[in-house]
């Protein structure tokens, strides 16, 4: 049984064990974390063609896409028969890992389990909703595939997933609040403002929280430290967010 986790580093596991990536050449572990980032999802060839092999002709991306296909399956499953594998699958034009169950892949995981919560909380299930939303945040362990640095088809996944995340954190701290953990929520908010420090939601609930939690001094702290995100990101409307505290 295969494992894949892409937040945070990528890795591969086989019934517990990490697998050495280094045995495979570089295009053929971006293919690998390419298809493992579209957890489960099939992708167009024409896609990966364009993300992994834009400097190349046509025919010379597609043997290349081949090759580096061929590699992944006898490294995956040694000894493979052709068109016998497992794990990566051709669907006519587009190629897909097979992750059946969302657990195996810490981007499906996180993805279920956010859109599960998210169902739950507009369900009036805030029980559920919570337990899904520290399930989600537990798989999310960092930025998506840090290893493609600044590659054009890995930013934008980045970046949604870590925005995605900040609002699963601030959605927890609003719950976690309204349940009467203020200790839990002020965790769940930091942890919104650690992805993205412009979370307006974060900062706000933050405050709530630490007040809440009879920490006035620290909520003092933290609505200056506001106060100042907004005055830098220019904020008309700062004076009147801040309650007249804002110059």
């Amino acid at each position: 049984m295969l494992r894949w986790y892409c937040f945070g580093g990528f890795r591969v596991e086989a019934d517990g064990r990490e697998l050495d990536l280094a045995l495979i050449r570089p295009r053929s572990r971006a293919l690998l974390r390419y298809l493992a980032a579209a957890g489960g999802r099939a992708v167009h060839r024409e896609q990966i063609l364009d993300a992994l092999w834009p400097e190349l002709g046509r025919t010379n991306a597609v043997n290349s896409l081949h090759v580096a296909v061929s590699t992944l399956r006898t490294f995956l499953e040694p000894g493979v028969a052709r068109g016998a594998s497992r794990y990566i699958i051709r669907d006519g034009p587009s190629y897909r890992l097979a992750i059946d169950d969302p657990a195996d892949c810490d981007v499906t995981a996180f993805l279920e389990a956010d859109r599960a919560a998210r169902h739950a909380a507009a369900t009036g299930s805030p029980a559920e909703a919570t337990r899904l939303l520290r399930f989600a945040l537990h798989s999310y362990t960092g930025d998506l595939l840090p290893e493609e640095g600044p590659s054009e088809w890995a930013v934008a996944d980045r970046e949604r997933y870590r925005s995605r995340a900040a609002d699963a954190a601030g959605l927890l701290a609003e719950l976690e609040l309204d349940s009467g953990r203020p200790v839990a929520a002020t965790n769940a908010a930091r942890r919104a403002l650690e992805l993205d420090d412009h979370h307006d939601a974060g900062w706000r609930l933050l405050i709530a929280a630490q007040q809440r939690a009879g920490d006035h001094a620290a909520a003092a702290r933290t609505r200056n430290r506001y106060e100042r995100v907004l005055l830098t990101l220019d904020v008309a409307a700062a004076h009147a967010v801040l309650g007249g505290r804002a110059a």
